[in-house]
């Protein structure tokens, strides 16, 4: 009996190791500067650099509403390229990159019910900078 109550509390503590291991969740980006930082209003399309810290391959660009996939150049650069509807109207725009929630589990419910999804860590969301589309 004691060698089981040791080995369900030796079960028990893999266990619990393994979640807070398992739960590290990556920083917030941060956005420090964007070149170039201005355009002509119906311009072409064109390629906006995004400098700032903690980017990942998961990191994604809000370019005033429109969320666009960027190239990652390291965890301080990404690249994205935007489209001339997103620059077709003067004004001042907002850009921001976040990074979606990651990890998590799935579970069906009696192996063939509802699906339900639970991330690890939440997403999060930069500072935003200004991009001024001139007329």
């Amino acid at each position: 009996m004691e060698t089981a109550a040791r080995s369900s509390a030796l079960c028990l503590l893999v266990i619990a190791l393994a979640i807070a291991v398992s739960c590290s969740c990556q920083s917030a980006p941060s956005v420090t500067s964007i070149s170039p930082t201005s355009t002509t209003a119906g311009g072409s399309p064109f390629v906006l650099t995004i400098n700032g810290n903690d980017f990942s391959s998961d990191t994604v660009v809000n370019f005033n509403g429109s969320s666009l996939t960027p190239s990652l150049v390291n965890s301080h650069q990404l690249v994205a390229t935007i489209p001339a509807a997103d620059i077709a109207q003067p004004g001042t725009l907002q850009v921001f990159v976040l990074d979606p929630p990651q990890g998590g589990t799935t579970s069906t419910i009696g192996g063939t019910g509802p699906t339900t999804t639970s991330a690890t860590c939440s997403g999060s969301d930069s500072n935003a900078v200004s991009f001024t589309v001139g007329p």
